[in-house]
């Protein structure tokens, strides 16, 4: 074949799109076998694609910040077989990028743009030469000229009033926006709040993390959280269901996936620990370590943030409070936790400071009771309160 179009491919469940997030080669580098050529990001993820084979990438049909439907062209690669045609056509243009099969020469001027976009250009009738291409090398796109032709150009940031900016909404902060809304718009939610008695599950955890760095491991926070939900939701089934809307159907989940909502540089991230319920305490805190790093350093892999059935935020580490949190569709629940501070409280008839831990539950009143939903949290809180229950 004289060149290779690559296409996107379907990188995580179904998913019908992807941003480019960052182009890792230029138009007319030469890359090997495999070598990463671009960063695409998804509602759960940045993935970087390999090259399907050794050659030099001619043509980039999407700039960064562009969404890519799955199975669209994304990029364009010369076989080793088309390298010295495609070099030649380089030279001899005098533009900043190769001019190959799939990819029109540049027009006087060095106007870059696909045969797609300058049949656009011919029906509009837009002269090319006067319409500011935002893709790599000055690549014109069919957004470019169809933002020429309302008269204004496409950046990603433009100035406004004195003193700000608008800044272009994508990635991992565009996906929370969209699936936060949907949320919202979508899901009846109820909240019900508790305070709990956290003086024993905090002596756990002290005891259970000094044992884990004697043997130069870490144990998280988050596992004995994740270990009581798991527990909770065994009991509580519902918990760990989903609603098919489209066939009417509730979907009662067998692996119990707790999610682990965790904060980054570009916004909530929800990695998921598999089958929560059925690992160790050990194996548990060697996961909910391994994921939750993971995100932090946006080094996730897809499998980790597919799957979940039902998630966790715990806003303590930041000095978070009370406070109610939304369900990630298609789940049905969120548990949220806040800091454990000493309070006042009464036991035994006297007033006395104990730590509290407050803890919301929240769920989606289509398929789940207030009494539901109550007993639910008062198991939860059962096993936190006596949390030797957890460490079984």
């Amino acid at each position: 074949m004289p060149h290779y179009e690559f296409r996107l491919p379907d990188i995580g469940e179904g998913l019908a799109e992807a941003e480019v997030a960052k182009w890792l080669v230029s138009v007319g580098d030469r890359v090997a076998e495999d070598q990463a050529v671009v960063e695409m990001m998804t509602d759960k993820a940045s993935v970087e694609l390999p090259a399907p084979g050794a050659g030099v990438v001619v043509e980039q049909r999407a700039a960064e910040g562009d969404v890519v439907k799955t199975g669209a062209v994304l990029y364009v690669i010369d076989t080793d077989a088309q390298v010295g045609v495609a070099q030649a056509a380089y030279e001899t243009s005098g533009a900043k990028s190769p001019a190959t099969v799939g990819t029109a020469p540049p027009e006087s001027g060095g106007v870059l743009a696909p045969p797609a976009v300058r049949k656009l250009a011919r029906e509009l009738g837009v002269d090319l030469g006067q319409v500011k291409g935002t893709g790599p090398g000055g690549r014109i796109s069919a957004e470019d000229v169809q933002g020429h032709v309302a008269g204004a150009a496409r950046p990603r940031a433009v100035a406004v009033e004195p003193g700000g900016n608008r800044l272009r909404l994508r990635g991992v902060q565009k996906r929370m926006a969209e699936t936060m809304t949907l949320s919202a718009r979508t899901i009846p939610h109820v909240t019900g709040f508790h305070e709990l008695d956290a003086a024993e599950f905090s002596q756990l955890v002290t005891k259970l993390r000094q044992a884990a760095q004697a043997r130069g491991k870490r144990f998280p926070f988050d596992t004995l959280l994740v270990r009581a939900a798991a527990l909770a939701i065994r009991r509580h089934p519902i918990f760990n269901a989903s609603l098919d809307e489209e066939r009417g159907e509730i979907v009662m989940h067998d692996d119990v996936n707790v999610g682990v909502a965790t904060a980054t540089g570009d916004g909530l991230i929800v990695p998921v620990v598999k089958k929560a319920d059925e690992l160790s305490l050990d194996d548990l805190a060697l996961e909910v370590e391994r994921v939750t790093a993971a995100a932090r350093e946006g080094k996730s892999a897809l499998t980790d943030l597919q799957g979940g059935t039902f998630t966790i935020s715990n806003t303590g580490a930041w000095r978070g409070g009370l406070g109610t949190s939304l369900i990630l569709p298609p789940e049905l629940a969120i548990v949220g936790f806040g800091q454990i501070e000493d309070r006042a409280v009464v036991r035994e008839g006297k007033v006395v400071a104990r730590p509290v831990m407050p803890m919301s539950v929240t769920f989606d009143h289509r398929l789940i009771d207030g009494e539901q939903g109550l007993k639910f949290g008062l198991t939860l809180r059962g096993l936190i309160e006596d949390p030797s229950q957890l460490a079984k």
